[in-house]
């Protein structure tokens, strides 16, 4: 074959791979050819959630905790409320006019609504990935014996982390808030003994970061889940709201590098170019999607509890985040150098309420996950 040859019959293998990346979804023409029924209720038309599903691909991908629906569809995800009017995919939040609906069991899709939201995503999927997602879908599926989460107050003994403006210690309402958490799930999933909970402290003392992981490890943690308290860099009275960040890249290593060389280091979240995106998406762990997915479950009650603002979930290559193989989140529940949030988290009953609404966002993971039932 001439050199002409190839290079005509490569250039057309590279159009018909990226064609069939880059062609949008419409849901009206799916529902057409595939001969789909819909359901006209109060002048508008329905299709079930069954039937959204088979159309993305995405029948082992999705949960229900509740009133909330959970779609995970090629790297990112889509979740709504039942009787809701915004759908939320990645970081867009979309208003719909028509309410997703449940009758008689059957939930059902407003066509319109998600016609226009699904014009905008492309369609991704290749033969490699669904193989990389399915066997991660098959590990995640694999009953155990023994599920464990260890709940990691941040800082302790010298470490004080942040300090308030009237001298309350981060280090203190971390353990305090875990201690609480503990509790709470022990009590909460007493139905479910095969779920343990590990704390990397039960007292002021000082942990490295190294002993944190390799914690994590020995016991061959599921979930690790860290709690913090924030401060601004310049001790800014009026920083407020919280946040969560989970690691966009994981590091199983046996020998764990200085915390100095990596703690705190930005991610590049940026995408140079289609097939950067396409390299990305294949190589993302299922840990990392995991953990985003965790991340999400402790925003969206956090929100639902605390008044003050959502700064929304983060990546960033915390060292515990990086280095622990498993699924791994750290929440920052607010700011300390903040007069006001101090003064709330002395308050034992706050306290016992962000315990509680932490320990409620693992429970969602947990039955989002099929690791516990509703």
């Amino acid at each position: 074959m001439n050199n002409k040859k190839k290079i005509f019959f490569i250039s057309l293998f590279a159009i018909l791979i990226f064609s069939s990346f880059s062609s949008a979804i419409d849901l009206r023409e799916e529902i057409r050819e595939r001969k789909i029924p819909t359901y006209i209720i109060e002048s508008t038309s329905y299709v079930s959630l069954k039937s959204l599903l088979r159309i993305l691909n995405c029948e082992n991908s999705w949960g229900r905790v509740e009133d909330r629906i959970f779609i995970a569809y090629d790297g990112g995800e889509m979740k709504f409320r039942l009787g809701g009017k915004q759908v939320v995919f990645g970081k867009r939040t979309e208003n719909i006019d028509s309410p997703v609906k449940e009758v008689e069991g059957e939930i059902l899709i407003p066509v319109d609504d998600f016609s226009e939201i699904l014009s905008g995503i492309e369609r991704k999927s290749t033969p490699v990935k669904n193989e990389v997602k399915g066997r991660n879908e098959e590990k995640s599926a694999e009953k155990k014996d023994k599920y464990t989460v260890i709940i990691d107050p941040g800082h302790g003994g010298k470490d004080k982390g942040a300090v308030g403006y009237y001298g309350l210690k981060e280090k203190d309402v971390n353990l305090d808030i875990a201690l609480r958490m503990g509790g709470y799930l022990k009590k909460e999933l007493k139905k479910f003994p095969h779920v343990k909970m590990y704390m990397t402290r039960n007292a002021d003392t000082e942990i490295t970061l190294e002993e944190r992981v390799q914690m994590a490890k020995d016991i061959n943690a599921d979930v690790f889940f860290s709690i913090h308290t924030n401060s601004s860099r310049d001790r800014r009275q009026d920083a407020n709201g919280f946040e969560t960040y989970y690691s966009g890249e994981k590091e199983d290593l046996i020998f764990l590098p200085s915390p100095a060389n990596v703690e705190g280091m930005e991610e590049d979240t940026s995408r140079d170019s289609a097939l950067s995106s396409i390299l990305e998406d294949l190589s993302t762990t299922s840990a990392v999607d995991e953990s985003r997915i965790l991340a999400d479950f402790v925003q969206e009650r956090l929100a639902e509890r605390l008044f003050c603002p959502d700064r929304g979930t983060k990546r960033r290559s915390f060292y515990v985040l990086r280095y622990t193989p498993m699924p791994a989140i750290i929440t920052e529940l607010g700011f300390l150098c903040n007069p006001n949030v101090e003064l709330n988290l002395r308050d034992v009953e706050v306290r016992q309420a962000i315990a509680e609404t932490l320990g409620n966002a693992l429970m969602d993971y947990l039955k989002f996950r099929g690791i516990i039932s509703n």
